[in-house]
């Protein structure tokens, strides 16, 4: 559940969930999802990623994964972002100062952690989403780059009230997702998608990279 403070502010839904990501994101991520909706909550059911994603990262050349380091690095790709609100402006700069931001807190909160080692991959420049570059090319990104996981995801912008942000974790050693989670934040606006990133942050530290003593990556109960 997210902290009692920033949920009261109707800011960040207090749900997280832990379905797949959305359509549009490779291959894997083609299903429609299945959506109810209303003014102050949203569900969303989709298919799960982990067989798909398994699948593609089974096919990675086995020289391109190695041992992990004590303090596991986490390549960070760039978050894709879905627009379906049907509004009529163009947000495009002000989408895209959101996804840099968005970027940037992810790398300087999970630098914070004491369990995560954030990776930046060399694409950055050439977008470096799971959409742009293909998931293939990224976890090889990822290796070169000295990470053991991989972080994908995208923003979805439902309405000017309701967006959401999935994401998911890759073992590129184990050739499987570690988690795949999504959020929703209600509201299109700097500070909404910045406190949904810190969120995410959180999230990703407490069930993609839970303490070790559990020893098979799940959370503690």
């Amino acid at each position: 559940m997210f902290g009692t403070a920033s949920a009261a502010k109707g800011i960040v839904q207090d749900r997280v969930h832990s379905d797949g990501l959305s359509s549009g994101v490779l291959a894997c991520l083609g299903q429609e999802e299945t959506m109810l909706t209303s003014l102050h909550h949203i569900t969303i059911r989709s298919a799960a990623l982990g067989a798909c994603l398994s699948a593609l990262l089974a096919g990675l050349p086995s020289a391109a994964l190695g041992e992990t380091a004590a303090m596991p690095g986490l390549a960070i790709a760039r978050f894709d972002f879905r627009d379906t609100s049907g509004e009529v402006r163009d947000q495009t700069v002000e989408h895209s100062a959101r996804l840099e931001d968005l970027a940037a807190t992810l790398s300087n909160e999970l630098s914070e952690t004491e369990k995560i080692r954030p990776i930046a991959l060399a694409c950055q420049s050439d977008g470096c989403s799971a959409r742009t570059s293909g998931l293939e090319t990224l976890a090889k990104d990822a290796r070169s780059s000295g990470a053991e996981y991989l972080l994908i995801g995208e923003v979805h912008k439902m309405s000017t009230l309701v967006g959401w942000m999935k994401f998911a974790v890759l073992d590129l050693a184990a050739r499987k997702p570690v988690c795949d989670r999504f959020l929703t934040y209600r509201g299109d606006t700097d500070e909404a998608w910045h406190r949904a990133a810190e969120f995410v942050v959180r999230d990703i530290e407490r069930h993609c990279f839970a303490d070790k003593t559990t020893g098979d990556g799940t959370a503690p109960n």
